[in-house]
């Protein structure tokens, strides 16, 4: 072997090795580049500027080798690809010679006959250009990439996927997570067989944008009998992939609702039928077997009805065309219609529901009809109904017969109470009498037995009195004698008479008033007896040295002016759940109260009835420990015209000359009460 070393001047050298020219030649010192000859700058397309000066690391980048090789001081020769500038591959043997300078080496690439791809591969460089589908051509067996298009970088996860960046790298190092995955033993077992494979839907995991899949097909590419090199065919079909498994998973979900479906309407206690647009069953369950026994695939809807008779619930026959199922092929909707089935062996009375169903065009399809056996409810409506009527009947009867024991009753009541106002007046009459005509002949000791006697006979008369009206308004048999009157007189005279009882208790009696109408439509009489009984109530339970008030003025009630009568006490009050109980029969607030609250419980019960006769309405508030102000609302109505006036007038004298009968019915009223 002669070697000549590095002529003066720069010039490009060519070294001899057994009378051969070796070409290209890349020459280093101190493993920096010197010099490179012209066949290398032509061969690898880089400049001499862009050569010169730079490490056998950066070289070896540039060619895309890994740099130890040329650090390593290779003997002998080594076999394999380097790239181009324009990322051309060229297969090449790298032989190392050193110079007779120090340090000084000699990188010779000698590319391999035929061995360039783009002379061998010029199918597969078109597909490459069109960019449809994603390609790359791997060596074998290194798996370095020689060669590939954008479409099969744009498919990877590597960070970036630009040909000057991928070409000259081994496949684990472009596919993220290559080893171990189901690719890898695919590319595996196309070297071993020397076949190709193609596989579609190939699941890859390991890239960070998720789960993707592809088509690939691999084929080996042989030269003189050796695999060199393998071709990737790719083709991302995660969109794909992932649409059919989304229709997958819905043609499951409708598998699955459609057995429910089935199910539901295999086992619904209902017949279930659908008919399609030529009136030919399509489908049928058991219970429509059971209503039509004889029905099968081949029925219609002209023949199921043989054999049947249809009736409405008022026993009409119903023609054939106007059958719910016949109406619905007409395109009417039914909903909830009753018929009557008959046949000669068995009658129901069905619930129809029939639908008719369209396409987008509005053109009938199919007809769902729903029949739901209602017979054992029918009967039982029918069954409730008759009760109802006896309940009614009988209802009726024990109203009827309740109203005249009520009746016979109320007029026991009536008889025996008036039965006993007689003879308590007569009594009344005879201590009048003696009060009047014998007063010099009476002992003390006798006037106090005569008053204990008079105040007795009062409060029996009180209860009769009572007894009386609340018969009579039960019995609807109390008259209203309404007439035109001064109602300030009549209400400060009710309040006059019961001063002597207030003083006797040391209770201060008040009348107060503001109002300016004083002649008004009103039941003198009712007003007197209402009074009495407030007054009568509020003086039981007012202590001694307290107040009782009597107001009377107009106010708004519900919206409407109405004369207003209050009587307010300084009691003892009435708890908020006794405060309905006391305007009830025989209810009062306390039971367990000293004998000097006696009373029956009807006075407030009879003040209630007595109010709503007059059309009014009663309130209460009240107070514990406080007081209670019971107020009475009557409608005002007032004399329109010069004769109603007149009358008036007469009235309100009349008035002045009853004030004895006042006085006479608070007695009677105020009997209850011990001084």
């Amino acid at each position: 072997m002669e070697i000549y070393h590095l002529l003066n001047g720069g010039n490009v050298m060519k070294y001899k090795f057994n009378n051969r020219v070796i070409k290209p030649c890349l020459y280093s010192c101190d493993n920096i580049i010197t010099e490179a000859n012209k066949e290398f700058i032509k061969f690898t397309g880089y400049a001499l500027d862009e050569l010169l000066g730079k490490s056998l690391i950066e070289i070896g980048v540039m060619i895309r080798i890994n740099s130890q090789i040329l650090l390593d001081n290779i003997s002998g020769k080594y076999s394999g690809y380097v790239f181009t500038k324009s990322l051309s591959a060229r297969e090449v043997n790298i032989s190392l010679f050193y110079g007779k300078e120090a340090n000084e080496k000699i990188y010779t690439f000698v590319e391999k006959l035929n061995s360039r791809l783009d002379d061998k591969l010029i199918f597969e460089k078109q597909i490459l250009s069109d960019n449809i589908v994603g390609i790359a051509i791997y060596s074998v067996p290194d798996l370095i990439m020689v060669k590939a298009n954008q479409k099969y970088l744009d498919f990877q996860d590597f960070p970036f996927n630009e040909q000057e960046t991928c070409i000259g790298l081994t496949i684990r190092e472009i596919i993220t997570g290559y080893v171990g995955t189901e690719s890898e033993n695919i590319t595996k077992t196309v070297i071993e067989s020397r076949k190709s494979s193609y596989r579609k839907a190939i699941k890859f995991e390991k890239f960070k944008r998720g789960t993707t899949y592809w088509d690939s097909n691999r084929t080996p590419i042989f030269e003189n009998g050796i695999m060199k090199y393998i071709m990737f065919t790719t083709s991302d079909a995660t969109e794909r992939v992932l649409k059919n498994q989304r229709i997958e998973r819905q043609n499951k979900m409708i598998v699955q609702q459609n057995q429910k479906l089935e199910s539901i309407i295999e086992n619904m206690p209902d017949a279930f039928l659908i008919y399609n647009k030529h009136g030919e069953i399509t489908h049928f369950n058991p219970e429509a077997r059971k209503l039509y026994p004889e029905i099968d695939s081949l029925t219609n809807r002209d023949t199921i009805y043989n054999g049947f008779q249809y009736y409405n619930l008022d026993n009409k026959i119903i023609l054939k065309e106007n059958i719910p199922t016949m109406r619905a092929f007409r395109g009417e909707k039914i909903r909830n219609e009753r018929i009557v089935i008959k046949r000669t062996d068995k009658l129901k009375i069905t619930e129809v529901n029939a639908t008719p169903i369209f396409n987008k065009r509005n053109e009938l399809v199919s007809v769902v009809v729903l029949h739901h056996d209602i017979s054992e409810v029918v009967n039982n409506e029918f069954y409730i109904k008759k009760q109802q009527e006896l309940l009614l009947i009988t209802e009726k009867e024990k109203n009827e017969a309740l109203k005249d024991a009520i009746k016979i009753k109320d007029d026991f009541l009536y008889l025996i109470t008036h039965e006993l106002k007689t003879p308590l007046a007569v009594i009344s009459l005879a201590l009048q009498a003696i009060e009047h005509l014998c007063s010099t002949e009476v002992t003390e000791k006798l006037s106090n037995y005569l008053k204990i006697i008079n105040q007795n006979t009062n409060r029996q008369l009180r209860l009769v009195e009572n007894l009386l009206d609340i018969t009579r308004m039960n019995s609807n048999q109390v008259k209203i004698n309404i007439s035109n009157s001064n109602i300030k007189y009549v209400v400060e005279s009710v309040v006059n008479s019961v001063r002597v009882y207030a003083k006797q208790k040391n209770v201060n009696l008040k009348f107060t008033t503001d109002l300016r109408i004083m002649n008004i439509y009103f039941d003198e009489e009712k007003l007197e007896r209402i009074l009495l009984n407030l007054l009568s109530n509020a003086l039981k339970f007012t202590p001694n040295s307290k107040s009782i008030t009597v107001s009377l003025s107009i106010k708004k009630h519900k919206n409407t002016n109405m004369i207003s009568v209050s009587v307010q006490d300084e009691g003892l009050g009435i708890p908020n759940d006794k405060q309905e109980v006391i305007f009830e029969r025989f209810g009062q607030a306390d039971t367990s109260l000293s004998r000097q609250a006696e009373g029956t419980g009807l006075g407030l019960y009879l003040v209630k009835l007595l109010v709503d006769v007059l059309g009014g309405e009663i309130c209460l508030k009240s107070q514990l420990g406080k007081g209670s102000t019971f107020t009475i609302f009557l409608p005002i109505v007032k004399p329109i015209n010069i004769d109603e006036i007149a009358s008036c007038n007469e009235v309100n004298s009349k008035l002045m000359r009853s004030d004895n009968n006042v006085i006479q019915t608070a007695k009677i009223e105020f009997s209850d009460i011990y001084f």
